[in-house]
């Protein structure tokens, strides 16, 4: 190799330790561009281009092409009958001199008198062919080994680089899918919201209707245990009604027949009629509280007077069948709450035990203060409930009488207004033994 030879190498090779050094951080098509510039000048070449390999490989789209006056625009070329057709996806390939006759129908290198090629493949980390690195002279050259060895050098940051932009183009080709699927799926959200919407203000609707229902079917349900208490009630009050009239005849014969006053007997009169007119009194007052009709939860509730007022008024279905027996705390059991709905409670426990009980039997109710809670338990010795329904007994519309006799919302409800008063109302049964209903309240603090 002769001096000038040397000379040259030495300076091509000083060109691209400058170009590696300060290229290293650049990316993408300004890298490409920085290396064919430095690459067309070390290597005297007089054009220089690096080609992305099409997806069908019969085609090559420059990224970046220059000769000797600067950078030109970029073409797309077929590989058809022409020497990249013989480097893609092969080994370097060179040619000396003659070009435009080993490849008379490639127009393009005719066109730009090109008369010697050299050109190497580019790789991707998975072997396939990507692309290609061509410097094309205007003259015949002699010695292709050191261009081959250069550009070698090159190909490998060249391939990586283009497998790069080829990521890059497939994350952003799937960030702009993504964007749409998103635009999508934000309208159909926004849809399905409007829809949800509408069908919330029809639920909304629905909900205020079922709400009016309940309050009417839980008058109703009063009304139903006003019913069956409705004889009673009616027995109860001509009862002290007959002594009144009793009186009041006894006393009308007795001032007839006597002109001078009795002292001793008027009294005994004036006694039975008082009786009469505390019985009335007593059972107009438990009716009273139990028709009251407010929403106060606020009131001082005597659990004990409750208890007294619902047995008075149903004495008339407990007299000649069944004993009641009263085990109450020695200390008076005040709970905050609603008198009327506690009066309902208690109602509709004891009547459903009365019924429970065909011929004769016992109802006892004790009631206990245990760690601030007043406990009131109501047992029966009637036929008692199936334990396979004993867990649906307080479910709306469940009833065990038959059709006619039960809405089946007594015990639902009941069991509401307990929770209602932060309460618990539990169940203990067996057949033909009897029932046990237990009723926790909070004690009233003062």
């Amino acid at each position: 190799m002769s001096n000038k030879e040397l000379y040259k190498l030495k300076k091509q090779l000083q060109l691209i330790n400058e170009t590696v050094s300060n290229d290293v951080y650049n990316l993408g098509e300004q890298f490409f561009e920085k290396i064919v510039i430095k690459l067309n000048k070390a290597l005297d070449a007089d054009y220089t281009f690096i080609g992305k390999l099409s997806e069908n490989h019969n085609s090559v789209e420059t990224l970046s092409l220059v000769n000797t006056e600067g950078v030109l625009e970029n073409i797309t070329y077929d590989l058809k009958h022409t020497p990249c057709q013989n480097v893609i996806g092969q080994n370097p390939c060179s040619y000396l001199k003659n070009i435009p006759e080993l490849f008379p129908n490639d127009q393009l290198l005719i066109d730009m008198e090109i008369e010697a090629y050299v050109g190497v493949p580019l790789y991707d980390s998975k072997k396939e062919p990507t692309g290609i690195l061509v410097c094309l002279f205007k003259n015949e050259i002699k010695d292709t080994y050191a261009i081959e060895s250069i550009l070698m050098i090159f190909a490998s940051r060249a391939s990586a680089e283009l497998e790069h932009m080829k990521l890059y183009d497939s994350l952003e080709k799937y960030q702009k899918k993504l964007e749409v699927k998103v635009d999508e799926r934000t309208k159909e959200l926004n849809q399905k919201n409007k829809e949800l919407e509408s069908s919330n203000q029809e639920l909304a609707k629905t909900l205020e209707s079922l709400q009016k229902a309940q309050i009417q079917l839980i008058q109703s349900e009063k009304m139903a245990t006003l019913g069956i208490l409705t004889s009673g009630v009616a027995h109860e009050i001509n009862n002290p009604l007959n002594y009144i009239i009793g009186a009041q005849i006894g006393l009308s014969n007795y001032f007839e027949n006597h002109k001078s006053l009795d002292a001793e007997n008027t009294n005994i009169l004036l006694e039975s009629i008082n009786i009469g007119v505390k019985r009335i009194s007593n059972i107009l007052n438990g009716l009273n509280q139990f028709s009251r009709n407010n929403k106060n939860m606020d009131e001082d509730c005597d659990i004990h007077s409750i208890l007294d007022n619902c047995f008075e008024m149903l004495s008339s279905l407990t007299k000649h069948k069944i004993d009641t027996i009263k085990n109450y705390s020695e200390t008076v059991l005040m709970v905050k709450g609603n008198s009327g709905k506690l009066h309902q409670v208690f109602l509709n426990i004891l009547s459903n035990s009365i019924q429970s009980i065909k011929e004769q039997g016992e109802i006892k109710v004790v009631t206990t203060l245990k760690e601030k809670e007043v406990i009131i338990e109501i047992e029966d010795n009637g036929h008692g409930i199936e334990k396979d329904i004993l867990h649906k007994i307080s479910d709306p519309f469940f009833t065990t009488k038959p059709p006619g006799q039960g809405t089946g919302l007594g015990l639902s409800i009941s069991t509401s207004i307990i929770n209602d008063h932060k309460g618990t109302l539990k169940f203990n049964s067996e057949p033909n033994i009897g029932t046990t209903v237990t009723v926790t309240l909070p004690l009233k603090q003062n």
